[in-house]
């Protein structure tokens, strides 16, 4: 699966300091833990956040929460935890949302002739063809086609493919 993180194997690899750190978090160590101010949490005192890196936990006294290291990051950060857990693998949430955000795609064929006897054949009306984006190319790599967009699942073309002798076309491409 693409994209996959395992949480368990991340909280083994990362502990509740090096999520600390990774927050840039400014606490003082006192016995076995480790006490400041929450940054998030208005009027905070210096004991309101507590990190107890023996049993990998933390609580905030202030929000009334806590948690594993991926949910400190969420408390600090206000991160979903999956983002959270990117944050600790070494990722960049806001980078990994542009990676996922499709691209622009390819720009329409504005040259693409709706009204062509090709594809009046395949049974679209110009009106039609005009608005799925499906014409005859005059010109261009797909030239004595008729090109029909490819679009990924958010509408945007992610190419174009080239349909020759339209004629022979088997009965069931074509439309009633």
């Amino acid at each position: 699966m693409a994209g996959f993180l395992d949480f368990n194997e991340l909280k083994a690899r990362v502990s509740i300091e090096d999520a600390m750190r990774l927050c840039n978090l400014d606490m003082t160590k006192r016995g076995e833990t480790y006490r400041g101010k929450c940054p998030v949490c208005e009027g905070s005192k210096d004991r309101d956040l507590v990190v107890t890196p023996s049993k990998n936990v933390f609580y905030c006294f202030r929000a009334k929460e806590g948690g594993d290291q991926i949910k400190l990051v969420t408390h600090l950060k206000g991160l979903a935890a999956r983002e959270a857990a990117l944050f600790l693998n070494g990722t960049d949430p806001k980078e990994k949302a542009k990676a996922d955000t499709p691209s622009e795609g390819f720009k329409p064929l504005d040259y693409l002739q709706h009204d062509h006897e090709a594809v009046i054949a395949l049974g679209f009306e110009p009106d039609v063809a005009l608005a799925l984006g499906i014409g005859h190319a005059p010109r261009g790599i797909l030239k004595g086609t008729v090109a029909v967009p490819v679009r990924n699942r958010d509408g945007t073309i992610a190419g174009y493919i080239g349909l020759t002798d339209v004629e022979r076309l088997p009965p069931k491409w074509q439309l009633p």
